[in-house]
């Protein structure tokens, strides 16, 4: 088996896969336990089994990160508590929600949450539009974003629904 880290995310499941590894799950290595909804805007920290002659291998997980976030010092939160989530391709992942593991294209990354029971935020604009801007409510947003959840630049959180007849950011 290759060693993925340092890969991107998409790239890491759709080799994996490639090689016949029927599962591979993934899920946030920082503090934070953001929700992976594209693969495109994740890198591999580590990787379960570990590289090498691994024939047999049918499971493989991985630890993430943004791909602008260092896996040595990855994000912290900070006070309270959060929910971990992540994703998988092929079998079950007991970390959460699914992820595509390949294929399309996207220019979000994850979730946002909030920490403790106050309105801190954890990450501002978690999910960026494709010119690589926060979004703001009102706005538009992608069918595949439906139901996420992210900041404005404000820190205010904003999620992706249906309202006004289209799929909208709001508060």
């Amino acid at each position: 088996m290759s060693s993925y880290v340092g890969w991107n995310l998409q790239k890491a499941v759709a080799d994996a896969r490639g090689h016949h590894i029927k599962s591979v799950s993934y899920g946030d290595a920082s503090e934070l336990g953001r929700t992976v909804v594209h693969t495109y805007n994740w890198k591999v920290c580590s990787q379960t089994p570990s590289a090498g002659v691994h024939s047999t291998v049918t499971k493989l997980a991985f630890k993430i990160v943004g791909v602008n976030e260092s896996c040595a010092n990855p994000p912290r939160a900070t006070s309270g508590s959060t929910s971990s989530n992540g994703g998988s391709s092929g079998g079950s992942s007991s970390s959460g929600s699914s992820g595509s593991g390949s294929g399309g294209s996207g220019s979000g990354s994850g979730g946002s949450s909030s920490t403790g029971g106050g309105s801190t935020k954890t990450q501002l604009c978690s999910i960026r539009s494709n010119a690589g801007n926060c979004y703001h409510a009102g706005q538009f947003c992608r069918a595949s974003d439906v139901g996420a959840r992210t900041t404005d630049a404000a820190g205010r959180e904003i999620t992706c629904g249906y309202q006004s007849g289209a799929n909208r950011w709001h508060y």
